[in-house]
């Protein structure tokens, strides 16, 4: 039984020497070949955001509403092992140890919890703005045009990146982010950004789902004081205020409750109405 294949793409193996691990990275061209350098988007996750994020990307430049782009999706190159695939994700989107959070981690990858690594976003960002975005460029034709998109513990290293290094990235979709990771912890980084910043330039689109706090019957057990407590629309909430407050003059920002999604909806929702909202703005 053969494989499906996505059109367009190619996949890569690439040995980080900065993180000291493989990604899987799978990259997506336009169906029409162009001669002016195009846009990146970083998409992370790929693992189970892949088909979402192509199918989405491809249709929105079918009808127009971005411009043709390469999607370049990062992933670990574990097969099926979904575990393996939550305490890599840990590693390399957590800017810090949350002491709630890691041995609920640990109980979801089903390792011990001294097996789940913490605060890996520093080298992960790293990795993303030198190593990938060096052998992407060494390959295609690509304008210095970059955009993030990450969701969930993806979109807490999105703001993570945002109030740290926001020159990574000119554009920025961030959903459902983990900002209850290590509480207050984003929101320092905000606060700490803001007392030596007067501007931030940026693109950004932040959505969290208006049902984050719905928690449906199926849900794994151990998923389930994680999800009860995350508060995620309301520390988004709070998080839109405060970035809205500032008044950034070369920031474009865009804070979003999507009413009737999800944690597990967003993803394709984020997705395409996030880089509609960057690519437009």
């Amino acid at each position: 039984m053969s494989k499906a294949i996505i059109e367009n793409t190619e996949v890569y193996q690439l040995e980080s020497q900065i993180v000291g691990d493989i990604f899987e990275i799978t990259v997506m061209k336009p169906e029409t070949n162009c001669d002016e350098p195009l846009p990146v988007i970083y998409l992370t996750d790929g693992n189970i955001c892949l088909g979402t994020g192509c199918d989405v990307v491809n249709l929105l430049m079918l009808g127009g509403e971005i411009p043709p782009v390469i999607l370049v999706a990062i992933g670990y190159p574990v097969g099926g092992d979904f575990n393996n695939f939550v305490r890599l994700r840990t590693r390399d989107f957590s800017p810090s140890l949350c002491k709630w959070q890691a041995p609920m981690q640990a109980e979801m990858a089903q390792v011990n919890p001294d097996e789940i690594i913490c605060g890996g976003a520093p080298d992960f960002l790293n990795f993303l703005t030198t190593e990938l975005r060096d052998f992407i460029g060494s390959k295609y034709n690509i304008s210095d045009d970059s955009t993030y998109i990450g969701d969930s513990m993806g979109g807490l290293f999105g703001v993570y990146t945002l109030f740290n290094k926001p020159e990574s990235f000119k554009k920025y979709v961030i959903g459902s982010p983990w900002i209850c990771w290590d509480h207050p912890l984003c929101f320092d980084y905000e606060n700490k950004y803001a007392e030596s910043h007067k501007d931030l330039d940026a693109t950004v689109y932040m959505a969290t789902g208006g049902a984050e706090h719905v928690l449906y019957p199926n849900l794994p057990d151990p998923l389930v004081p994680l999800f009860k407590d995350a508060k995620t629309e309301e520390y988004s909430r709070n998080m839109f205020k405060l970035i809205e407050s500032r008044n950034y003059r070369n920031l474009k920002f865009q804070g979003k409750i999507l009413d009737d999604e999800t944690h597990f909806t967003m993803v394709s929702s984020v997705i395409g109405k996030g880089l509609k909202s960057v690519f437009n703005q």
